[in-house]
């Protein structure tokens, strides 16, 4: 077993990113019942109905799980509180995401849980590992959602690797097929990090035209863009699959969740990695899990 299975403990190294609104209690707990690590998305969460969500995970997996935290999306009680919350429930992982953690990754260690940063440059690799991430995520600018670098995953990835081992390294971004984890495997990745493929799931709290939308796209319908995605600043950049009706959503990029408007999971720019051209049927997690060579 790598150090890499040992940290999370699950023998699959192919886990489900921490998607905020999407991944969900049932996603989650889909993903680690099928042997990979399932993923609560906590952006913009309370920090009580992140407290329930990790009862509710529980109560659906005896197998471990994680949860994705990002500073730049608090939640009404704020990040400390979230934090706060994570720290007595003591999931199997916590993942961050666009911060410096160099004080969050200590007491999360200290209450036992495993430390997982994203990051999009060899400089922010550096930092998580000296701030003693037990896990780096070397995010290409080919994922989906809110891509905090500008360097392809295949270069990325082995400058990551050299400059931060031994601390195990995912690959993310585009990453849809086993011949893709294959791909990162060889270049020196532990585990890869999916979040796309995972939209397109019935265990996902994203809306039907959404994933109707992934399973219709190509890889060439992906733009990469830097204006206003909801909870965001304006400028943050993005991935995302352009709408073909424009409305009053057009200017606006997100996740279409199951709770919002036909309308509005129509019009909005939906984040998707350039991976999605290999989305072709909306799949359970454990087919996903499959499909990427589980």
């Amino acid at each position: 077993m790598s150090n890499l299975q040992t940290l999370c403990g699950v023998e699959n190294t192919i886990f489900q990113a921490g998607m905020g609104g999407i991944a969900g209690p049932e996603l989650t707990a889909a993903v680690s019942n099928a042997g990979g690590l399932g993923h609560l998305g906590g952006i913009r969460m309370a920090a009580e109905d992140i407290r329930s969500w990790i009862k509710e995970t529980r109560s659906l997996t005896d197998n471990p799980f994680g949860i994705n935290l990002v500073p730049m999306g608090p939640g009404p009680n704020g990040f400390e509180a979230q934090l706060s919350v994570v720290l007595e429930e003591k999931p199997k992982v916590l993942s961050l995401f666009w911060g410096d953690f160099s004080s969050v990754i200590p007491r999360a260690k200290a209450a036992g849980i495993s430390t997982m940063v994203q990051v999009g440059s060899v400089k922010d690799a550096k930092k998580a590992a000296q701030d003693g991430a037990d896990i780096i995520i070397a995010q290409g600018i080919e994922a989906g959602g809110h891509v905090r670098g500008n360097i392809g995953v295949m270069a990325l990835l082995p400058a990551i690797i050299k400059a931060v081992g031994p601390v195990p390294v995912l690959a993310a971004g585009g990453i849809a097929t086993s011949e893709g984890v294959k791909a990162a495997m060889k270049l020196g990745a532990q585990g890869v990090w999916v979040g796309t493929s995972f939209v397109a799931t019935p265990e996902s709290l994203a809306h039907d035209i959404y994933k109707q939308r992934l399973v219709e796209a190509g890889t060439d319908d992906t733009v990469h863009g830097h204006f206003y995605s909801y909870g965001w600043p304006v400028g943050t950049p993005y991935r995302v699959i352009l709408p073909k009706k424009k409305g009053i959503h057009q200017f606006v990029s997100g996740g279409a969740k199951r709770i919002d408007s036909p309308q509005k999971a129509s019009g909005l720019k939906v984040y998707a990695g350039q991976g999605v051209g290999q989305i072709d049927q909306i799949l359970p997690a454990a087919g996903v899990l499959a499909k990427l060579g589980a």
